[in-house]
Formats: structure tokens, C-alpha cells, sequence
């Protein structure tokens, strides 16, 4: 019955910008000296009757399977129907690449889009009158192609990188 009267939503996550602010990479030794990646994730609570709580919330940086930086959030809420921006920032010097990861930092170079996964998951939790609680995980996978030299990220697909839950 509590169920009923309250018709919850799943609050999930969405990238919503992101941009590679630097990258410099040593084709000789397969290391990527120093990479900045800013990226803005927006937490939504599409629930009309309750608040719903995001922890455990954390990001990996990826490039062709090597996690280059994590990104992490404490504890936050989100009242009903609404949402949270999160300005995300992060920094990374001295990621090795594998063999196959050096050929495809190469070629990526060549072509002048960088492949870029942000992948990730949070803690979803809210409460449904006094007796049901709910939690469940969230998870994000989001591959962008940003545009080398550093620069935006090009077309972002919403519906690619929005969190699903099971």
C-alpha cells in the first residue's frame, strides 16, 4: 500500500559537461604525464513525495581500461523533484598505459578525438512513509570523445550517460 501511494522513482545520475582542460602524453614510454578533466554530473530525484539521499558516490576516469583518476562525492541529499550539480575536477600524473592502450593513445592523437570513460556508481536511498525503506545502487558508464589539443567534450548522449539501476 505504501508503494502505491508513493510511485517512486529510481534517482539516478547524468553527465552533463565535461571538458579536457590538458594532456600530455610520452609515446616513448606509454605514460601519460598529466591529464585535467572537469566534468559535471547533475543527481536527480524525479520523487514528488520524498527526498532521496546519493553516498558511497564515486567516479573512475578511464582511458582504454587504465582508471587514470577517481573522482568522489561525500553523503549529499536531494529534495523532491529536484536536483544537484556536481562540478567535478580532477587531476592525474604519471598513468602507464598498456601496449594496446599506447596504440590506441596514438591513434586517438592521429584522429584528434580522445576516448574518455567515466564510469561509476552511488548508494540511492530514500524513505517511504515510516515502515519501507529503499536503497539500491546506481550505475554510470560514459564514454566520451573529447576533441585533442584539450578542448569540450563533443556531443554528449544523455540517455548513454545516465545512470541505470537494476
Amino acid at each position: 500500500a505504501v508503494y502505491l501511494i508513493y510511485k517512486p522513482h529510481m534517482p539516478y545520475m547524468v553527465v552533463t559537461n565535461a571538458y579536457l582542460q590538458q594532456l600530455d602524453y610520452s609515446p616513448a614510454d606509454g605514460v601519460i604525464r598529466d591529464i585535467q578533466v572537469r566534468a559535471d554530473v547533475l543527481a536527480r530525484n524525479t520523487n514528488s513525495k520524498v527526498n532521496a539521499s546519493f553516498s558511497s558516490f564515486n567516479i573512475d576516469v578511464k582511458f582504454h581500461g587504465t582508471t587514470l583518476l577517481q573522482l568522489r562525492a561525500e553523503t549529499f541529499s536531494v529534495a523532491r523533484e529536484s536536483s544537484v550539480t556536481l562540478p567535478y575536477s580532477g587531476a592525474s600524473r604519471g598513468a602507464k598505459l598498456d601496449l594496446a592502450g599506447m596504440r590506441a593513445m596514438e591513434e586517438a592523437l592521429r584522429s584528434r578525438v580522445v576516448p574518455i570513460t567515466l564510469s561509476g556508481k552511488a548508494r540511492t536511498r530514500w524513505r517511504m512513509g515510516i515502515f519501507l525503506k529503499v536503497a539500491f545502487w546506481t550505475r554510470l558508464n560514459c564514454p566520451l570523445s573529447f576533441s585533442y589539443p584539450p578542448g569540450s567534450v563533443m556531443a554528449i548522449d544523455h540517455d548513454t550517460c545516465r545512470s541505470r539501476s537494476p
